[in-house]
């Protein structure tokens, strides 16, 4: 008699093989996640914290007033929101390439028989330190107040200006590359 070896059929382990988040409304649902994440890092990296201002990650507003920087070819205007203050309220100084403006904004009066009920306006003491986007000449800057915003021009140092380059034509052949 002649005996059989049987040998068992390896199966998949069945728990491994079936898992609920590899497919179904939950692989989707993890995908589109993780593509709307991935799309978020790489605006972040790409753009910086215009991208975190444009997706709505970022949660408080700048400390102080609000500023526009615009470069222009020989200078650096800096546009500041200082709304109802006058110019003899307001601290400019220059560091190096750090400007620097400070003031009180005046706090809102309830007056005797009234009760703030809203206050967005800006109020107190503020300080707002503002790094140039390049080397400026501390020589030459002006600083005007109109209309509740500080324009503050500032030229820039002789290394930022662009320079021009006049490009000549020569009348004659270009010389022969060198014999090697």
């Amino acid at each position: 008699m002649q005996t059989e070896t049987v040998v068992p059929e390896m199966k998949e382990n069945t728990m491994s093989a079936r898992n609920p988040i590899d497919e179904g409304p939950l692989r989707s649902s993890a995908e589109r996640l993780r593509q709307e994440l991935d799309r978020w890092m790489d605006a972040a990296w790409t753009q910086g914290e215009r991208a975190i201002d444009a997706i709505g990650l970022r949660t408080e507003r700048p400390s102080g007033p609000l500023v526009d920087i615009v470069e222009r070819t020989e200078s650096i205007l800096v546009l500041i929101n200082v709304p109802g203050l006058n110019p003899d309220q307001i601290q400019l100084t220059l560091a190096g390439n750090m400007l620097t403006v400070q003031g009180n904004f005046p706090l809102t009066a309830a007056g005797e028989s009234g009760e703030v009920k809203l206050s967005e306006r800006p109020q107190g003491h503020f300080r707002r330190s503002i790094p140039l986007p390049v080397a400026v000449d501390p020589e030459s800057i002006s600083a005007e107040c109109r209309l509740g915003v500080l324009e503050v021009t500032i030229t820039k140092s002789a290394q930022e200006k662009t320079h021009h380059i006049p490009v000549r034509s020569s009348d004659q052949s270009p010389a022969p590359p060198p014999a090697i």
